[in-house]
C-alpha cells in the first residue's frame, strides 16, 4: 500500500487516459450557468481542484481568464504542460481573496469527509469570490451513487501508454450508515515483460442535497441551484449534484 493515492500522484501523466470524463460538454454547463448569472467571457474565474487542468483549458478557450489550483504536485506539473496559469496550493489555504467572479469545484468535496473541513473548504472557496461571485460545484449525491454503484461497483480500463499497458481497477463498497463509498484502487503497468502494481484504499464522502445547503448557507452562499448532473438527458442519468451558488444574500 502507498501512503498517496497513485490517481494523484505516482501516475498522474496518466490521469487523462483513465478519467474519460465529456470535458466539453461539461464545461459548456459551466459556462451557461455563468453566463446566466451575468459572469461572462473575460471574467476571473478560478479552477479549485483542477487536476490535470483540462476544465482550466476549456473555460479559458471560452474566454475566461482562469487559474487552476490543486494540491498535488504531480498533477499542477501536467496540467502547466499545456500552458496556462497554475498554483500548488490546498483548498483550505488559498492565496486569493475577493479575486474571482466565478470558481468551478468538480468532486473535490467528496474527499472531504467530516463537517468541520467541509465547513471549512466551502469558506476558502467563498472567501476567494469577489461580492456576489458565483461557485459552480459538483458533489455525489448519495441515492443516485447507491443506484449506480450497487449495479456497477467494479470499474476497470485497460489503455496503452508509451510506458507500457496500463490497467487501473476500481471496486466500491457502501457504507450506508456515513453515507460513505470505501475503495479499493490498483493500478498495473506491464511493460517489457515485467508488471508492477501499486495498491491504494481510501474512503469518499456521498453528499445529500439538504446537507449542501446547509453548509453553502453556512459558507455565505444565498440562491443556489441544483441539478442532476450536467446534463439534462434523462437516458444519461448522473450520480453528480451540480450546484451552482451566488454569494452573498438570495
Amino acid at each position: 500500500m502507498t501512503s498517496e493515492r497513485p490517481f494523484y500522484g505516482r501516475f498522474a501523466w496518466a490521469y487523462d487516459l483513465l478519467s474519460d470524463r465529456p470535458v466539453g460538454e461539461e464545461c459548456a454547463f459551466v459556462a451557461a450557468a455563468l453566463d446566466e448569472q451575468g459572469i461572462a467571457a473575460g471574467a476571473r474565474v478560478l479552477d479549485a481542484g483542477c487536476g490535470t487542468g483540462r476544465y482550466t483549458a476549456a473555460l479559458a478557450a471560452r474566454g475566461y481568464r482562469v487559474t487552476g489550483v490543486d494540491r498535488s504536485e504531480e498533477l499542477i506539473a501536467e496540467a502547466r504542460r499545456g500552458g496556462g496559469r497554475f498554483v500548488v496550493a490546498d483548498l483550505v489555504a488559498l492565496p486569493f481573496r475577493r479575486a474571482y467572479a466565478g470558481v468551478l469545484c468538480r468532486g473535490v468535496l467528496n474527499d472531504v469527509l467530516d463537517d468541520a473541513a467541509r465547513r471549512a473548504v466551502l469558506r476558502a472557496l467563498a472567501a476567494a469570490l469577489v461580492d456576489r461571485g458565483v461557485l459552480v460545484l459538483d458533489v455525489r449525491d448519495w441515492n443516485a451513487t447507491v443506484q449506480s454503484k450497487t449495479r456497477r461497483p467494479i470499474h476497470e480500463r485497460t489503455v496503452s501508454t508509451e510506458r507500457g499497458t496500463l490497467t487501473f481497477r476500481s471496486e466500491t463498497r457502501l457504507e450506508p450508515a456515513t453515507r460513505r463509498m470505501l475503495i479499493s484502487e490498483r493500478h498495473v503497468l506491464t511493460a517489457g515483460g515485467e508488471s508492477r502494481t501499486h495498491a491504494y484504499e481510501f474512503v469518499m464522502g456521498c453528499w445529500t442535497r439538504d446537507e449542501l445547503r446547509a453548509r453553502l448557507t453556512e459558507a455565505g452562499f444565498g440562491a443556489m441551484v441544483f441539478h442532476a448532473g450536467y446534463t439534462a438527458l434523462p437516458s444519461e442519468p448522473s450520480d453528480r449534484m451540480v450546484a451552482v451558488a451566488r454569494h452573498g444574500p438570495a
